[in-house]
């Protein structure tokens, strides 16, 4: 892809240490971008190191310090936990997000920086059981209830983003996304998103494999380099404070997902699946029309082609531990 509108740019992207923070830093090392990346508690991969700093963004003066003199920033930066985290304490995200995102965008606008863009969540829409549209989001109905809490600090900050492109003039591009998965997310027990987890799970041979729910719970996923790929398209034309979705668009059920996971990992067991346990909304599916038709459309990474490439990289640090 065309990444020449950075050359000569200095990048920032906070909170570089996840998964889509280490795709987008690789992406832009190997076209020679200007990149520095942070990271808080996760230290970032090996091969990537000389390019990151650690910083806090809970605190104000480490957001004056990362954005100074940069001409771009790319903010990744959250506190999350998974589902599991989400359902023992639903409310200890909240104030550390508040904290991290308004003081990035403070400081982006009292540095001058040129362009900002900041992924925020499908967490912000309501519950909807068909591919939802931006202007489809509801402010008068709630978040799902497990997202509650994250759901409006998320609605709060996409405000905040669009008071700082009208009252301060500061180019910032908005994205809601779906489920992301891939090289670099976490694969511990407290952590782990659905993907990471069974793959781990399966990689272990685990059985009787018992997957909580009924397995029809849908969900949009998409591989982390075609959200990079989103991202950058984003920089360089769409900051203007309109969020804009970048998904994969298609619905992958639980029992789908199971499957493709226990062949790649070579599991040869069935999964029981028990509709007793909990589990999260039940169908969140993007509309992706706005996108294509605004900044064109980006090839998707298959599921299986995904879950492969996801496998071969965890399997590969596990060997190099």
């Amino acid at each position: 892809m065309n990444l020449d509108f950075l050359k000569g740019k200095k990048v920032l992207i906070a909170g570089g240490a996840g998964l889509l923070g280490c795709s987008l830093t690789k992406l832009l090392v190997s076209h020679e971008i200007l990149v520095e990346s942070t990271y808080f508690s996760r230290t970032p991969p090996k091969e990537l190191e000389s390019h990151y700093k650690q910083y806090d963004f809970t605190k104000f003066e480490d957001c004056l310090s990362a954005t100074s003199g940069k001409d771009c920033v790319v903010i990744f930066a959250v506190q999350a936990s998974g589902v599991s985290g989400m359902k023992k304490s639903p409310t200890a995200s909240i104030m550390p997000n508040l904290d991290i995102h308004a003081g990035l965008l403070e400081a982006c606008s009292q540095n001058g920086v040129e362009k900002v863009v900041w992924v925020s969540s499908s967490t912000v829409y309501q519950e909807a059981f068909y591919p939802i549209r931006e202007e489809q989001l509801d402010l008068n109905k709630p978040p799902y209830k497990l997202y509650l809490g994250v759901g409006w600090v998320y609605r709060y900050l996409e405000q905040l983003a669009q008071c700082y492109y009208q009252q301060r003039g500061l180019q910032v591009g908005i994205i809601r996304t779906a489920n992301i998965y891939g090289p670099y997310d976490h694969f511990d027990d407290i952590k782990s998103h659905v993907i990471p987890a069974l793959i781990k799970r399966a990689l272990n041979k685990e059985d009787p494999f018992v997957v909580w729910g009924n397995g029809y719970t849908a969900r949009d996923f998409i591989y982390v380099d075609d959200l990079a790929v989103g991202v950058i398209k984003v920089l360089d034309k769409y900051c203007i404070a309109d969020p804009i979705n970048i998904s994969s668009g298609s619905p992958v059920n639980v029992r789908e997902l199971v499957n493709v996971i226990l062949k790649t990992c070579g599991h040869n067991t069935t999964p029981r699946y028990d509709p007793t346990k909990p589990t999260a909304v039940p169908y969140r599916v993007l509309d992706n029309t706005k996108f294509d038709t605004l900044l064109g459309k980006i090839e998707r990474t298959s599921i299986e082609e995904g879950i492969r490439k996801t496998v071969e990289w965890y399997t590969s640090t596990l060997s190099r531990e």
